[in-house]
């Protein structure tokens, strides 16, 4: 899906969604019940709506809403996560929210894929994440929009925009992330023309270079990042416009090693607890 980050911008939200700044009621109450349904059904969570926050954010709540991407992205009180999920015993937030995150890529988002949400007839890529450290404040990570789902209510208002985002932005970022592109490009053409040795190295090569722009649009969006704003966003959302994220994950998809399952993450957490430390 392309990226809406670049897009003109409308003169009113997204009136599948909202009436004038307001969230539609069977929206609003659809996207909880997706997302609390999602957590206990197919996580195995207990009792989701007594422990998560979640806020529609993105470009879905903001002026550039055309391309149909909804974020929804929720925090936690995991205090209150644990109480009522003992089964993660002295495992971090952002350990359980990594293993989180990988489930609801291989469970929720195939089925949210193309979708319709209250009513409406426009069809949706709905996306859920566990965002560690937000708890209820949202602002913590700086995002350019947000309309808090549980309260009814925006805590982040979006703001305006020129006519041509691509305006804000200076040279040298363009410059950065295009090498992106070119370097893809070059990734892609070793899988093509190196047989199959050469496919597992550019599947390599592909992973390595996804987990630095992927990365590091989680770290703009942190309590050390800046956000919407922020050069590792940009990157990330440029990666979009050019076509170096799709390229990259139809190399991914070629790999042969088999990624580590998210029971392997929480069976790995455990055993730094469970196992004597003779040495200490």
């Amino acid at each position: 899906m392309p990226s809406g980050y670049f897009s003109e911008p409308s003169d009113r939200l997204d009136p599948d969604l909202f009436t004038g700044m307001d969230l539609k009621e069977p929206v609003r109450t659809g996207l909880l019940n997706l997302l609390y349904s999602d957590l206990e059904n197919d996580i195995g969570f207990r009792e989701p709506w007594n422990w998560t926050s979640a806020w529609v954010a993105g470009s879905g709540a903001s002026y550039q809403w055309g391309n149909g991407d909804l974020d929804v992205l929720f925090g936690v009180d995991f205090p209150g996560f644990l109480a009522d999920n003992p089964q993660f015993p002295r495992l971090s937030e952002h350990e359980v929210a990594s293993y989180t995150d990988k489930m609801l890529r291989q469970k929720s988002w195939p089925k949210t894929r193309n979708v319709t949400i209250g009513g409406s007839k426009k069809k949706y890529e709905i996306t859920f994440f566990w965002n560690p450290g937000v708890s209820d404040d949202i602002s913590v990570i700086h995002p350019y929009a947000a309309y808090d789902l549980v309260m009814d209510r925006w805590d982040v208002e979006p703001s305006g925009l020129p006519g041509d985002p691509h305006s804000l932005y200076p040279k040298e970022w363009y410059d950065f992330a295009d090498s992106d592109y070119r370097q893809a490009l070059s990734i892609e053409n070793m899988s093509r023309t190196g047989g199959s040795l050469g496919q597992v190295q550019a599947s390599r090569a592909a992973r390595t270079l996804w987990e630095g722009i992927h990365g590091g649009r989680q770290a703009a969006f942190s309590e050390q990042g800046r956000g919407y704003g922020d050069f590792h966003n940009f990157r990330w959302q440029r990666a979009k416009e050019t076509g170096t994220v799709d390229i990259l994950r139809g190399l991914m998809d070629t790999d042969t090693e088999p990624e580590e399952s998210p029971t392997d993450i929480i069976t790995r957490a455990a055993m730094r607890y469970a196992t004597p430390r003779y040495w200490q």
